[in-house]
């Protein structure tokens, strides 16, 4: 559950500042990318037609934990009331459920998060050898993961994943050490500039211009990853490809920006 917070401006160390507005919103990296998934698989007026997935629609299954407490509950009905599939949701007993800070900027829109993992850091999937668990007892086509939830139990499905031949597609946020045999299960890499310097052992400074992010793309498509694309905010995505293809995509123009959190 986010809790979002807007200042005129973010507090200094050792300050108090009283915000404008509080608001609460269902969120979580995991539940966030399951939602986007299924509206960008339906036409508007299929979005409108059925809550559920109908026959031959995409089906988003959504793999995690909640606690047993009220965020819980309220997050589990919005997956569910937004099309996502929730049988793959364990509710961890005496446990909360994970929740966010989130502090926005009014003016410039920019914003800091603060996160308790909670409940996510004691998911395991139900079967560890099993990818067809996480959707539902059928083979699903794309697994998506993010680091939400502990990494070993990240690199173990994604693993399982890649030797049973699906894709998978990797978000490392919040990002953290990955051992280098986990690269090559992956079909995409998607992160940002933060997440690409500290992953290959650089300064974020470096990462400005076009050679670096080429450089830092070779890396990890060198480490066994197909395709990766690197986000960089108002300068757009950088995008490399083992058969070679590359470039820069530029990002949206004229863009009023709400909130930036979860903008990558």
């Amino acid at each position: 559950m986010d809790m979002i917070f807007e200042t005129e401006r973010l507090p200094d160390i050792g300050e108090s500042m009283d915000s404008t507005t509080l608001s609460n919103f269902p969120g979580g990296k995991g539940a966030n990318t399951a939602i986007a998934t299924y509206r960008a698989s339906r036409s508007e007026s299929t979005k409108l037609a059925f809550g559920r997935a109908g026959q031959g629609d995409i089906r988003v299954f959504m793999n995690g934990a909640v606690g047993d407490d009220d965020f819980g509950v309220v997050l589990k009905a919005r997956l569910e009331q937004d099309g996502v599939e929730i049988s793959g949701i364990r509710t961890i007993q005496e446990t909360r459920s994970g929740t966010c800070v989130v502090i926005v900027e009014t003016e410039s829109g920019d914003s800091r998060n603060i996160a308790y993992q909670g409940a996510n850091l004691k998911w395991t999937p139900r079967q560890h050898t099993s990818v067809e668990c996480l959707a539902g007892g059928e083979k699903p086509d794309l697994v998506i993961a993010h680091l939400g939830v502990r990494r070993e139990e990240v690199e173990r499905v994604l693993e399982t994943a890649s030797r049973s031949g699906v894709d998978t597609l990797l978000n490392p946020s919040p990002a953290v050490y990955l051992v280098n045999s986990t690269y090559k299960n992956l079909t995409h890499l998607v992160l940002n500039e933060t997440e690409a310097a500290l992953l290959s052992g650089r300064n974020v400074d470096e990462l400005n211009h076009l050679t670096a992010w080429q450089e830092a793309v070779e890396d990890f498509i060198q480490l066994g990853v197909t395709n990766v694309v690197i986000t960089l905010g108002a300068k757009g995505a950088y995008y490399g490809t083992s058969d070679g293809k590359k470039g820069v995509v530029d990002a949206e123009k004229n863009i009023n920006v709400m909130d930036t959190t979860g903008a990558g």
